[in-house]
Parts: structure tokens; C-alpha cells; sequence
């Protein structure tokens, strides 16, 4: 009976860790354990992998979505806008993928891939080479409204201290729009680097790390590639130099990141 006892015991304390990891995933400012400013550039869904599980670390958050709407929530603000160098409007492409991954502010590089297709096809999952085509068709193009991340960044009192980029081949001008955050906040970043042109007039993995590294900051993370024909990878950069006041966010980044 006793060891009946102390099986169900180690049953329960196992399912409540799995609850309690449960309730922490995806929660921003858990119990009040945020530390991060955390902004994400191309936020559909929830939070990207490693932030999901570690949203407790989160203490606010802002997020850039064109095709959602905006909102205001505690800890967490969501815009409408794309970001990008400048302050315009300008075309944003609609692409079938899957629930229309995939889309941009750069247009898809059908001639790189249909010049090069039977080198490509070998490279990476084979049935996204195969549907790559049908995926990438384009359903529509939307006007957007376009912000420099300094720009909204300066209207708002919170400093940020991480940026997370998914834009579909829009990293580099990105960046370029938020010089002054990374000169002066920014402690990190992950970032989508393409190593193929997938969309046309797109900065390549070299440019990002290039441009980076001249900002102060180091790839210290490179994560396996993704998508079709392996075509990006996302990398994780830190700053070189930071303040003594800034050890225990970057700890912290360290950690999230297994680093």
C-alpha cells in the first residue's frame, strides 16, 4: 500500500508540474515574472518558439501584424503596421502558403526559382520543393501602412530590450528603420536570414550578420534551416557590450536561448 502510496503521488506531483508548466505557456507577465520587453515583428499566432513556453519572462510586449487588427491589452499591444525603413505606404503581397505564410512586402522570385528548380528540388523537404509553385501563387496585393520601428518607439515610454523578426525577407530594412533602438536598448535579437533570394531586392544571411556585427552585436546562436529548399535559418544575436545593469536581462536571454 505504501508504494501504491508513493507511485500516486509521483503521479500527482508530475501532473501538477505539467499544469503549472500549462498555465505558464503563452501567459505574458505571469504572476508578475516579466523581465523582457519583447517586441515581435510578423506576430501571427502566438508566440514564436523559444517565447511561447517562456512568456512568464515576458513583461510587456509589442506586436506588428497588418493583417490583424489593433488592440490594447495589459502588457500587450498589437499593431496594424508593417514595419519597414520608412514611413509610407506601399504594397503588401497576400500569397497562398499555409493560411497565407509566406507573405510579404517583397514579391515572390519566381524567376530565381524556375531558372534554378532542378538544383533546388533536391534540397530540403521534397514536398514543399514539390508544391513550392502552388503555394506561392499570389491572391492579393493590400496597401499598408509602413512604420520605422524608431518611429513608433518614440511615442511610446517603454524601452524594449529584445527584437524578434519574421517578415519574409524584410529583416534587413527593418533594421535599418531601428538604428537608434539598437544603438541605445536593444540587448538581442532573432531573426529570419534567408540564404536563397526567395523574393526579389532581398538582403541575404551574409548582409544581416554584416550589418549586425557592425552595430555591436554577435551570432551566437544559428538555428537548423527551414522551408522550402532549406531556404532560411533563424539566428540569434546578442550585443558585445552591455551595462552592469543589464547582466540579469541578459542571463535571462542566455537561458531562453540554451545559450
Amino acid at each position: 500500500m505504501k508504494l501504491i502510496h508513493k507511485a500516486s503521488e509521483v503521479v500527482r506531483q508530475v501532473l501538477n508540474f505539467g499544469f503549472k508548466l500549462l498555465s505558464h505557456a503563452g501567459h505574458v507577465n505571469y504572476k508578475n515574472q516579466g523581465l523582457i520587453n519583447l517586441i515581435d515583428v510578423g506576430a501571427i499566432g502566438e508566440l514564436p518558439h523559444p517565447w511561447f513556453k517562456n512568456a512568464r519572462f515576458v513583461k510587456n510586449l509589442i506586436r506588428f501584424e497588418p493583417r490583424e487588427s489593433a488592440s490594447n491589452q495589459p502588457n500587450v499591444i498589437s499593431l496594424d503596421y508593417a514595419v519597414a525603413n520608412k514611413n509610407e505606404t506601399r504594397p503588401f503581397y497576400i500569397y497562398q502558403g499555409n493560411y497565407s505564410h509566406g507573405s510579404s512586402l517583397y514579391e515572390q522570385n519566381y524567376e530565381f526559382v524556375k531558372t534554378n528548380f532542378d538544383k533546388l528540388k533536391h534540397i530540403g523537404p521534397p514536398k514543399l520543393a514539390k508544391t513550392w509553385f502552388e503555394r506561392s501563387k499570389l491572391l492579393k496585393t493590400l496597401q499598408v501602412n509602413c512604420r520605422s520601428l524608431d518611429s513608433i518607439l518614440d511615442t511610446i515610454d517603454t524601452k524594449y530590450d529584445f527584437l524578434k523578426i519574421d517578415a519574409q525577407g524584410a529583416e534587413y530594412e527593418i533594421l535599418v528603420g531601428a538604428e537608434k533602438f539598437l544603438q541605445e536598448d536593444c540587448l538581442g535579437l532573432q531573426l529570419e536570414m534567408f540564404n536563397l533570394p526567395m523574393y526579389k531586392g532581398i538582403k541575404l544571411k551574409i548582409d544581416l550578420v554584416k550589418y549586425l556585427s557592425e552595430k555591436g552585436f554577435e551570432l551566437v546562436k544559428e538555428m537548423p534551416p527551414h522551408g522550402t529548399f532549406n531556404c532560411a535559418c533563424d539566428g540569434v544575436f546578442l550585443k558585445k557590450e552591455f551595462s552592469p545593469a543589464q547582466h540579469e536581462k541578459m542571463n535571462l536571454l542566455r537561458s531562453i536561448y540554451e545559450l
